[in-house]
């Protein structure tokens, strides 16, 4: 979904010249889908002891997987990533898109060696990579400032999703400090769904006023949009469902910029 999300952002910023980018397009996309790899391996790794009480189906807790080798795994693809976004920055004649790997890179360190534990900020630096992969995208084509509404679109959903995910994981989360568990689970719930809202009523702005997109676009962000309020209650009764059924909305929405760029005037 990440490397998707580049790639959005650059048909986005471009439109139907998209195929004129080809080459920095397709290195925008391995660049960041190696690096969500990457984070994601590093995550199980450091992850391994709680995952053993929330996630025992994982490699690593469930013995398919050894722990040095998850490391040794999130460390190749980590250092793909960043010198093929060198490479790139040289073919797009932007140092950006290096200065946003490095930013990434550090944000996913500092995450993973100490904010992981105080979950508040680390929801936050989770939903600023995720909106930083649509700056990306942006940057590999030139364009960055067209992305930016649906960056912060893209920060809030993402920080909501992390909360509920913490309220899944409440039980297992002793050693960290999450909304749930200084709020409560219902309170974390409330803060969860305001910030979805705020991302379904930024969703219509690419339409109207700001008229980067047609009805299309709008067709196709009201199913999301939906789906995005349709999770809310759930994250009250089953936020694991709620959880997955969020990120079904967020594969939509990607859809949906998707198609506003295509039929873009």
């Amino acid at each position: 979904m990440i490397g998707l999300a580049v790639f959005t952002a650059a048909l986005i910023g471009v439109g139907s010249e998209i195929e004129k980018y080809a080459q920095p397009v397709v290195l925008g996309f391995a660049v960041a889908f190696l690096f969500g790899i990457a984070g994601n391996a590093i995550n199980d790794y450091l992850d391994r002891e709680t995952d053993k009480i929330n996630h025992p189906d994982r490699p690593i807790p469930s013995g398919k997987l050894k722990p040095g080798q998850a490391l040794l795994f999130s460390f190749v693809f980590f250092a793909i990533s960043f010198l093929l976004a060198i490479y790139l920055s040289f073919i797009s004649n932007s140092l950006l898109v290096v200065a946003i790997v490095v930013i990434a890179l550090a944000s996913q360190l500092a995450y993973e060696k100490k904010f992981k534990h105080e979950k508040i900020v680390g929801n936050m630096i989770i939903g600023t990579q995720t909106a930083l992969a649509f700056i990306f995208g942006g940057a590999v084509v030139g364009k960055t400032l067209i992305t930016g509404i649906i960056a912060v679109a893209v920060f809030l959903s993402i920080v909501g999703r992390e909360i509920i995910k913490d309220i899944e994981d409440v039980k297992g989360d002793k050693d960290r400090v999450s909304l749930p568990m200084k709020l409560g689970v219902r309170n974390a719930g409330i803060v969860a769904s305001l910030l979805i809202i705020l991302a379904v009523l930024i969703s219509p702005l690419p339409y109207y006023p700001l008229q980067i997109f047609e009805w299309e676009y709008l067709a196709v962000v009201l199913i999301a949009d939906i789906m995005f309020i349709g999770s809310l209650p759930l994250i009250f009764k089953d936020a694991r469902l709620a959880r997955r059924m969020l990120k079904f909305a967020m594969l939509i929405a990607i859809v949906a910029f998707i198609t506003g760029s295509i039929f873009r005037g």
